[in-house]
C-alpha cells in the first residue's frame, strides 16, 4: 500500500474502496487503521474539540464509506473522498446543533509560562467559535491535516477560489480575534 508521507495516498485510497465496494472486509478494516486517526483529529478540530461527538462522526463515517463505496468513482482522490464524508457529516452536526459548545481539544500551546498558555487556548477557543462553521472546517484541514487549500478544495467540492477566501476571512478574523 502507497503511503504519501505516513498517509495513504489518493491511489491507494482508491483501490482499498473499490475493494470495500466488492464487499471486501478486510479492505475496510485496512482503510479504517489507515486514516481513523487522521479523521478523527480533523473532526475533533472542526468540531470544536468534542472528541465524543468526533468519535461518533469518524465511525459514521467509516459506515458511510462501505454504504457508498458501490457509487464512488475512483480518480485518485479515495482520501479526499473519504475527508468529504467526515466533512459533510460535522456540517449536518452542526447543522443540528446549533448550540454545540465550542471548545478546543484542551492541546496546550508551546510556552514556558502554564497559566499563558491557559488564556491563549482560552482565546483561541473563543476566537475558533467566533468563525463560521464552513471557516473552521478549512482551518481545520489546512492547520490539523496538513491538507492543501487545492487539496481541501477537492475533499469540500467546492471551487479552489471559495476555499481560499475562506480560508484568508478565517485567518483574518482568527487574527483580529485573538489580537484583542
Amino acid at each position: 500500500m502507497k503511503m504519501s508521507g505516513g498517509m495513504l495516498d489518493g491511489q491507494a485510497a482508491d483501490r482499498l474502496i473499490l475493494k470495500i465496494a466488492a464487499g471486501d472486509m478486510i479492505a475496510l478494516e485496512e482503510l479504517y487503521k489507515a486514516m481513523y486517526s487522521e479523521i478523527l483529529g480533523y473532526l475533533c478540530s472542526v468540531l470544536g474539540g468534542d472528541r465524543q461527538t468526533a468519535e461518533d462522526l469518524a465511525q459514521d463515517t467509516f459506515v458511510r464509506v462501505y454504504r457508498y463505496a458501490p457509487k464512488f468513482a475512483a480518480q485518485g482522490k479515495g482520501r479526499a473522498w473519504v475527508y468529504r464524508i467526515a466533512g459533510r457529516l460535522a456540517m449536518g452536526h452542526f447543522e443540528k446543533n446549533r448550540t454545540v459548545t465550542q471548545e478546543l481539544d484542551g492541546q496546550i500551546p508551546d510556552s514556558r509560562n502554564v497559566e499563558d498558555s491557559a488564556v491563549n487556548s482560552a482565546a483561541l477557543s473563543q476566537a475558533m467559535a467566533a468563525i463560521t462553521p464552513e471557516e473552521r472546517q478549512v482551518v481545520s484541514l489546512h492547520a490539523v491535516s496538513g491538507l492543501t487549500l487545492r487539496e481541501i478544495a477537492d475533499i469540500l467540492g467546492q471551487p479552489l477560489g471559495t476555499v481560499k477566501w475562506r480560508h484568508a476571512e478565517a485567518v483574518k478574523k482568527l487574527k483580529k480575534l485573538m489580537s484583542e
